[in-house]
């Protein structure tokens, strides 16, 4: 087993670990990186250097012509250290800037929240770094702890058990992951351990049900790739915690925002400043000044009886039967129907969900509410890297 040292502050000394060829390997600038390894030692050089740098997942084809109908002088811009492209699964691509500024002040209000009782000295990440959170949480806050990054090209939830083992880890990975090890309910436990998840949802059943079993806390970040992190919560919280350098407001129910983490520039066909405070599609419920409780993105909220319904909240109830593996539910909107708006619940499973067995289990939790869905058996939820649920196509047998 590699002996894990404590090393300086600031990254001057950290380094990266290869789990698949088991040895370490330094940051150096890396062209045209594909394997995750490289990807961060791409990323942290250029960061460490203030190397301007884009970064989007350059194995979608669709995505990698978008960026290359850019010329090079038009993405870069001055004080500017990465642009994320994101994947553009709900419309055209967009280009997100960040600052230096932005990611590292972003790092140290995380690590501020860290466990106090465990001394970390390392740190796993199961995420590609293709994407913020991969390079923001799983490079630059590893970084600026000054501790090793362990990488691994892919990991099964059996391998990740075996590394949380290991005390004093912090493990950066998306709530695939935790559900995985829920299911698996391996023999061990991880008190030393720390997970951190990404803003895909995590409902509060399976986070405390992971802390009961392992004896780990898992953090769960709610954030977007213009407005950084705008809260976090441990374990079964209901309530988002924001920093103390975030400014939050709404504006009808919908949340913004304004802190140090927020981009200051876009580009779709151009490049646009952004304006504090930075407004989101995320319908929230104002708890105080640095706490609010989220009801939903505005597309995932249907409005049912003159009730708002989380298309979230029907997933995870339909999800907790053993034989459905993933549920992603659409709203359709019909301005003629002289009803509610219809779910559509698209299911993966190896065997068919009848519609009286999901209408008996909204009952139970919806009461007399009458929601009107169609059902889709025979489906293959389609996730991004993070685990955030972005379609659907039919399951080919």
């Amino acid at each position: 087993m590699i002996k894990l040292q404590k090393i300086n502050i600031f990254g001057e000394k950290m380094r990266i670990y290869d789990m698949d060829k088991k040895c370490y390997t330094d940051i150096q600038k890396i062209d045209k990186a594909c394997k995750k390894v490289e990807q961060l030692s791409d990323a942290l050089y250029c960061y460490k250097n203030e190397i301007f740098t884009t970064i989007y997942d350059k194995s979608q084809p669709a995505l990698e012509t978008h960026v290359a109908s850019f010329e090079k002088g038009c993405l870069e811009q001055n004080n500017m250290q990465f642009l994320y492209f994101t994947s553009g699964t709900t419309g055209l691509p967009t280009g997100v800037y960040k600052t230096k500024q932005n990611s590292k002040k972003q790092a140290l209000s995380m690590i501020s929240t860290l466990p106090k009782n465990i001394e970390f000295t390392r740190v796993i990440t199961t995420v590609p770094f293709v994407h913020i959170y991969g390079v923001d949480i799983g490079g630059v806050v590893p970084f600026e702890m000054g501790i090793d990054i362990w990488v691994k090209e892919s990991f099964l939830p059996e391998e990740l058990a075996l590394e949380a083992e290991i005390p004093n880890t912090l493990i950066v990975t998306t709530p695939l992951f935790i559900k995985a090890l829920n299911r698996v309910k391996k023999p061990v436990r991880f008190e030393k351990s720390f997970f951190i998840t990404s803003t895909a949802p995590l409902s509060q059943e399976d986070a405390k049900e992971f802390k009961e079993h392992y004896g780990s806390s898992v953090m769960q970040l709610f954030a977007s790739t213009e407005s950084g992190i705008m809260g976090y919560k441990v374990d079964d919280e209901e309530t988002f915690k924001t920093y103390d350098c975030v400014q939050i407001g709404e504006n009808d129910s919908k949340l913004n925002i304004s802190s140090p983490f927020v981009t200051e520039k876009v580009l779709s066909k151009t490049i646009e400043d952004v304006i504090l405070p930075f407004q989101t599609e995320d319908i929230v419920e104002m708890l105080g000044e640095h706490e609010f409780k989220l009801l939903g993105r505005s597309s995932n909220l249907a409005k049912i009886a003159g009730k708002r319904i989380s298309t979230i909240q029907i997933e995870n109830i339909i999800e907790s039967l053993s034989e459905v593996k993933c549920t992603l539910v659409k709203v359709r909107k019909d301005e003629k129907a002289l009803r509610d708006e219809i779910l559509d619940i698209y299911i993966e499973s190896d065997i068919e969900i009848k519609h009286k067995d999901i209408r008996d289990m909204l009952k139970k939790v919806f009461g007399s509410i009458n929601i009107i869905f169609k059902l889709y058996n025979g489906m293959e939820i389609v996730k991004s890297s993070v685990g955030k649920k972005i379609g659907f196509k039919e399951k080919i047998n």
